[in-house]
């Protein structure tokens, strides 16, 4: 009875030993990983399609480049219910795209931090039908359920004009038009006046980069804390955002697990999604 006993006692100590050490690994990863997974991936400098499959296989919905994907793989892409979104860069024009030479002579300037990048013309009407015609036409026949609209700042930075104004709300109205989504990456001034012309029915939210952390340098992928200041206007025009009936997306540049837990806290008591990559390219590669 007693040899009995202790062979007893000696099984107990194993599992619940075994018990602890996978309820901390459990943690561990959690810590790295799953906590700040919140089921929506944004992977425009991903054009690898099994790549993509791999990275995003928890999220329910991605932001994908869709101009490098087949339909085959939109549809692959879209099964469970899952919904994708495509970039589209309505407010500058992109060295590699194969229309750049069409439209150079449409660049009004350098994009700072972006070298094969230029802020071009939106008020010009060719631009317009092209990108918001050819381009999101293109994309809504592969499949996809909305777009994530790139550089509305645009209309910031040149002096807010009405013209500049003018011709992304012409976009974005074409882009509507196709009954998908319609998601506003950044262009925070260019959605405040839709906002205040009570002109948002054309949008159906937001994507804010960089809420709770900026990047500091772009090619080494260095970032640091948001300022106090730029953090409190971003919540303040969030707020606005979200009472006006837009949903409400956050993309964040950080590897510090404060910063990330702030994140997390933030979105779930705002009702936010959210997501945070180690890198700027946004290529899916780990942290």
């Amino acid at each position: 009875m007693k040899q009995i006993s202790k062979i007893g006692i000696s099984v107990l100590l194993i599992f619940l030993l075994t018990l602890f050490s996978a309820e901390v690994i459990s943690v561990r990863g959690q810590d790295t990983k799953n906590s700040y997974d919140d089921g929506y991936g944004v992977y425009i400098g991903l054009d690898d399609y099994k790549t993509l499959k791999k990275v995003s296989v928890k999220d329910d919905i991605i932001v994908i480049d869709g101009q490098s994907f087949t339909s085959g793989q939109i549809k692959k892409l879209k099964s469970g219910g899952r919904r994708v979104y495509s970039y589209i860069d309505v407010g500058s024009l992109e060295t590699y795209r194969p229309y750049y030479k069409k439209f150079k002579k449409l660049i009004l300037d350098s994009y700072e931090n972006w070298p094969d990048e230029y802020w071009i013309d939106v008020s010009d009407r060719s631009w317009q039908n092209y990108i918001a015609g050819k381009i999101a036409g293109n994309l809504v026949k592969k499949g996809v359920d909305g777009f994530f609209v790139d550089n509305c700042d645009v209309y910031y930075v040149y002096d807010e004009s009405d013209a500049m104004y003018k011709g992304l709300l012409n976009i974005v109205k074409k882009l509507d038009g196709y009954g998908g989504d319609v998601i506003i990456n950044g262009g925070d001034v260019f959605v405040t006046r839709l906002i205040n012309d009570k002109k948002t029915d054309f949008i159906d939210g937001v994507n804010q980069e960089c809420v709770f952390s900026r990047i500091t340098d772009y090619e080494n992928d260095v970032f640091k804390s948001q300022t106090k200041e730029e953090k409190k206007y971003f919540k303040s025009y969030l707020s606005k955002v979200k009472k006006n009936g837009l949903d409400v997306y956050l993309l964040e540049y950080t590897r510090n697990k404060s910063v990330k837990k702030k994140i997390k806290s933030y979105c779930s008591s705002n009702g936010f999604r959210y997501f945070i990559s180690g890198k700027v390219s946004l290529d899916g590669s780990a942290e």
